[in-house]
């Protein structure tokens, strides 16, 4: 029985004949040779290939592919870094609005910022600016950083107990004469700060009325202060007492009531009634 193929598979194969399928058997010897011969490609047939294309131009291409990318992940890297850098550093200039002294305008943005973000009140509450002190500015304008004393006061004299039970909600003002040593300026500054804060326990160990006169008592007192820190520390924060400014009463009141050793009415937030009341009568 003879096996066909189509003549299109076998290209040997006579043209001038018509029939589509051809006999297998009928093929010869020669004409199985020259199919092999012309489908066999040697090495150099190969070479002699000619590319349509340009090689260069397509492996440049794919070089300039991999080095946009490279650029474009670098680019991201970078923009992630400096994002990284601006909030770290807007993060320190928020809770340290007194670095940029030098540019008050910034400043004052830093510290309209903490001041909404009730930033002082956080930080003091859950103990954070015992652990990365705040920046003040002493007298020669030069930046410090304040950090809590590690020296408690003691009272050393018990007769201060009883002037400020005296002035407790009273009008009378104290004259710095009566406020001559340490532990009577620091529990004098705490008392005043009682007036203007809400304790997380909601007890307070007396108040004394907040006013211009008694502002000044207390800047003035801080000349009985040992620790120098603490002393410009203290200065600092309440000279903005002095301009009608106590959104700083928490962080005063909790630097002070460490001082003093304090273990109950630690300071949570602002009396803004008490505030408004202060305000409104003597900073209008």
């Amino acid at each position: 029985m003879s096996k066909f193929i189509k003549k299109q598979q076998y290209n040997s194969i006579d043209e001038n004949i018509d029939d589509e399928f051809v006999d297998i058997d009928s093929i010869t010897i020669e004409e199985i040779d020259k199919e092999i011969e012309n489908f066999y490609i040697d090495k150099e047939k190969i070479n002699n290939i000619k590319f349509e294309f340009d090689k260069e131009l397509i492996i440049k291409e794919v070089i300039d592919k991999a080095e946009e990318d490279i650029k474009k992940e670098k680019n991201k890297k970078t923009i992630s870094k400096v994002a990284v850098g601006i909030t770290v550093i807007l993060s320190i200039g928020i809770y340290n609005p007194a670095l940029a002294h030098n540019i008050p305008p910034i400043m004052n943005v830093l510290e309209n910022i903490n001041n909404l973000l009730h930033v002082d009140e956080i930080t003091s509450y859950i103990g954070f600016d015992k652990i990365i002190p705040r920046a003040v500015i002493d007298d020669e304008n030069n930046i410090k950083f304040a950090k809590y004393t590690k020296d408690k006061v003691e009272n050393d004299n018990k007769d201060v107990v009883d002037l400020d039970n005296e002035l407790e909600n009273s009008q009378q003002v104290p004259e710095v004469s009566e406020i001559n040593t340490q532990y009577a300026a620091v529990d004098f500054i705490h008392r005043m700060s009682n007036k203007i804060i809400k304790p997380i326990d909601g007890r307070k160990n007396g108040s004394i009325d907040i006013n211009p006169q008694t502002i000044d008592v207390a800047l003035n007192s801080l000349n009985n202060i040992e620790d120098e820190e603490a002393r410009n520390y203290l200065y600092y924060e309440l000279s903005k007492w002095k301009i009608g400014d106590f959104e700083n009463a928490v962080l005063v009141h909790n630097y002070v009531w460490n001082m003093l050793n304090g273990n109950i009415g630690k300071a949570l937030s602002l009396d803004n009634y008490e505030i408004d009341k202060i305000k409104s009568k003597y900073f209008k």
